[in-house]
């Protein structure tokens, strides 16, 4: 087998075919994979050792390199993953069972004899208890003691001070102990996951991988998915490694990068072509006993092996087994995940320059229009999710955006203390001023225009003057919410009250105590027959308009209902609680039972709903600067 005959155009048209996990292209490349292989059998033939475990490499005084110089367990783990990834039996597999079992204490961890890492350290710990259930798992076995007290005292405090690396551990070893990772835990792990503008962690591709790795395993998109892909292509090198900085801290990131663009830019041209390329860059770390260095001309290592192995299995150079074995999720670091299927109720992803805090959907065409933390307002076709329009003007941070009933002008409120409207046919814009705090609400009524500040105070425009007919000094704190009633308006504020203004003379009809924190949205069914409160801490109260009686609180784990829309049919209520730095499920409640029937799911905090007129699209926005858009079939 040569290099040479690796960097041919069939090879890369047959590898850019195979790019689809768990099922393979029929017709694999012939450049070597028989030989590979075998040289891989023999390279663990070599390093087998009669206890069951594994040697890093085939001197037998070579201490290893990375995972296999931190800890003994990794030689052996990843010895099962290899061995059970493409059907092989272990040299001595009883003994290798043995040898694992007898790693683990009363008290549920693994330990390591040899290696660099304390076994009695946090990280010692996570990373032992966790290699040595993969490999269990993978033969088909359970651990003597329950391993999971181990993770549940880490998480307590010790969890903080691992390596950014660490993440997709906790997951991983939930699932291989047969468990989900617990609500706490998973909460716990994700606030250490915070990605910068490109969707990077630690601005290294390792414990980006991980964050990929952790989303993958608990069936969720990864937050900033799209900027991440975009982050990774560009950072690839010419020879089709992804070693950006000192080699000693970039062993992996070939492997990871691969990982990364299958799952986050599943299909796309671009990937598929990188994958390709760093298969021939993995090909290159081959040796002549079988097994494969982290590095071109790089001793043959057990760690290497896998990482290498994986991505070339990744991109369709080596087969596994037919059938896969079973869930090949977790096994290791996820050479075999499959991909995320996507659902009917995935939603599709528009990417916005900086978080999004407010959101309107015309009623009658299927544009959506999108306040931003650039000082813009962006409309989008929702429909074709083509951009449309960029709405300049606003000094500041836009806050709160709405359409008029024929969608003829849009009307904006800013930190800049100003409102505008909008003249979508003409492109132009006129000036509401004269708020003294930041204008965080609007709504359109006919001819007239209402806006809320930061300072309590609800003034009320003519639309075609521009003038203010009226201002209400309506609350003790933040207007936060104005949805249009049949009565008039609806004010929720962050005094905790919500009132009802008439549309006639603008006097207060109706005044709800609805909490003593406070009122974060507001919305009306179209039928008029309910009120919907969303609060800070996750409540949301649902009252009747017929005789003013609070019909059912709804519950969520979350933080604050940031926004609570009705279906168009006035028989669902969508509220997104959302938490920074935390993918957001959009409750589904049934209006008539008050039960919760499902939830839409999207990738960070939420903290703005709009759903179309005819009920076709519903659209969700928040601080992960992306719009999720679902569409009715």
């Amino acid at each position: 087998m040569t290099i040479a005959r690796i960097r041919n155009h069939s090879f890369l048209f047959s590898v850019l075919c195979l790019l689809t996990l768990p099922s393979f292209a029929a017709d694999p490349p012939k450049v070597g994979e028989a030989e590979i292989l075998a040289g891989l059998k023999e390279f663990y033939a070599k390093t087998a050792r009669p206890d069951g475990s594994f040697q890093p490499g085939v001197d037998p005084e070579y201490l290893g390199m990375s995972d296999s110089a931190y800890s003994d367990m990794a030689a052996v783990t990843y010895a099962c993953t290899i061995h059970k990834t493409f059907g092989w039996k272990l040299p001595h597999e009883a003994k290798t069972i043995e040898f694992l079992l007898s790693r683990q204490k009363e008290s549920g961890e693994f330990v390591n004899v040899a290696g660099t890492v304390d076994p009695k350290s946090p990280q010692g710990k996570v990373y032992n208890t966790t290699q040595a259930l993969v490999a269990l798992h993978a033969l088909g076995l359970k651990a003597k003691f329950d391993p999971l007290p181990v993770f549940e005292e880490i998480l307590k405090q010790d969890y903080k001070t691992l390596p950014a690396y660490s993440t997709s551990f906790f997951p991983l070893a939930y699932l291989c102990a047969g468990k989900p990772i617990p609500d706490q835990a998973d909460r716990s792990i994700r606030a250490l996951m915070i990605p910068d503008d490109e969707g990077y962690l630690n601005d290294h591709v390792a414990a980006t991988f991980h964050a990929s790795h952790y989303y993958s395993l608990v069936g969720e998109p990864t937050p900033k998915g799209a900027q991440i892909v975009k982050r990774v292509l560009r950072d690839q090198n010419r020879n089709g490694s992804w070693l950006l900085n000192l080699p000693s801290r970039d062993r992996h990131a070939t492997f990871d990068a691969v990982f990364t663009l299958r799952h986050e830019g599943a299909g796309e041209e671009a990937c598929q072509m990188a994958i390709a390329k760093a298969a021939e860059w993995a090909l290159s770390c081959r040796n002549d006993d079988g097994g494969f260095g982290h590095f071109p001309g790089s001793t043959s290592d057990a760690d290497a092996v896998y990482f290498q192995v994986g991505t070339l299995v990744m991109a369709g150079v080596l087969k596994p087994a037919d059938p896969l074995p079973e869930d090949p999720h977790l096994l290791s670091w996820g050479h075999l995940m499959p991909l995320r299927e996507r659902k009917k109720s995935d939603p599709a992803s528009i990417e916005m320059p900086d978080w999004v805090s407010c959101l309107a959907i015309h009623p009658g065409t299927p544009w959506l229009a999108a306040g931003c933390g650039d000082n813009t307002v962006r409309l989008w076709n929702c429909e074709t999710l083509k951009p449309m329009k960029v709405l300049k003007g606003h000094a500041d941070r836009i806050t709160a955006v709405a359409f008029s009933n024929l969608g003829t002008y849009v009307v904006t409120g800013s930190y800049d203390k100003t409102a505008r409207v909008w003249d979508l046919h003409r492109d132009t814009n006129g000036v509401l001023a004269g708020h003294r705090g930041a204008v965080v609400s609007v709504a359109f009524m006919e001819d007239t225009i209402v806006t809320g500040d930061m300072a309590g105070i609800i003034k009320i425009w003519n639309k075609e003057t521009l003038l203010c007919e009226r201002t209400i000094t309506a609350h003790k704190s933040w207007v936060n919410s104005l949805t249009v009633v049949p009565w008039g308006i609806a004010s929720g504020s962050s005094d905790g009250t919500v009132k009802i203004w008439s549309e006639k003379d603008w006097r207060l009809v109706k005044e709800i105590a609805a909490t003593n924190a406070e009122v974060r949205s507001v919305a009306v069914s179209p039928d008029s027959k309910y009120l919907a409160i969303g609060l800070r801490y996750g409540k949301t109260q649902l009252w009747n308009t017929f005789d003013w009686k609070e019909v059912a609180t709804l519950e969520s784990k979350a933080d604050d209902a940031w926004s609570v829309v009705f279906t168009s049919d006035s028989k669902q209520l969508l509220v997104a609680a959302g938490e920074w730095n935390r993918p957001t499920e959009i409750a589904i409640w049934d209006v008539a039972t008050q039960k919760r029937t499902g939830a839409l799911k999207h990738p960070g905090e939420v903290l703005s709903l709009a759903v179309s007129k005819d009920g076709k699209f519903i659209a969700a926005g928040g601080g992960d600067k992306t719009i999720s858009v679902w569409k009715k079939p």
